[in-house]
């Protein structure tokens, strides 16, 4: 059974993609969800199964989220 049903991470670049791996490797999260403003980096996340979704907004990036972390600079 997993921690988390649904982790979002705002910000899938260096910090967010190792993060999303850790997760995984660690299985704390059913799904992972990604939003950034690169879309190269979310698709390619996507793409290796780094992240299972992208969310095209932040509003749907947090809906449903029983964890949301913020990987992007301030």
């Amino acid at each position: 059974m997993n921690p988390f049903e649904r982790v979002s991470i705002i910000g899938i670049g260096l910090l967010g993609g190792s993060l999303a791996k850790g997760i995984r490797k660690l299985g704390l999260a059913k799904s992972i969800v990604g939003y950034g403003r690169n879309k190269t980096n979310l698709n390619e996340a996507k793409n290796l199964g780094i992240i299972d979704d992208v969310a095209i907004d932040i509003e749907l990036a947090a809906k449903n989220a029983d964890l949301i972390v913020f990987c992007s600079p301030v």
